[in-house]
């Protein structure tokens, strides 16, 4: 299955990394880390994320890495990385829309 990262989804890992980076270059690196190895690790079964509560309708699932929601739709052929959010972050749908993917 290919794995494509939108825009939104880029951002937030940046924003992540860079936000833990002011504590610890290692842990930041780290967390990163985490967090793709888990889409990846989702990839090779992508039904098993849980539905978006706040999304009901949405075709979304979301999986947890640590203090992250990753949320993601996907057909047979990829699955796509929408945004990640903080647990502690409301989701709005405004991070849902950003549809450029790209392989990272």
């Amino acid at each position: 299955m290919t794995i494509l990262w939108t825009s939104e989804a880029k951002k937030s890992l940046r924003a992540i990394k860079r936000y833990i980076a002011q504590d610890s270059e290692f842990y930041a690196s780290l967390t990163v880390v985490r967090i793709v190895e888990r889409v990846e690790v989702t990839s090779q079964m992508p039904t098993r994320g849980h539905h978006v509560h706040e999304y009901p309708e949405a075709a979304l699932r979301e999986v947890h890495e640590g203090n992250y929601r990753i949320i993601y739709s996907f057909t047979d052929e990829r699955m796509d990385v929408v945004t990640i959010v903080h647990f502690r972050e409301e989701l709005n749908e405004g991070r849902l829309t950003s549809r450029h993917s790209q392989r990272v």
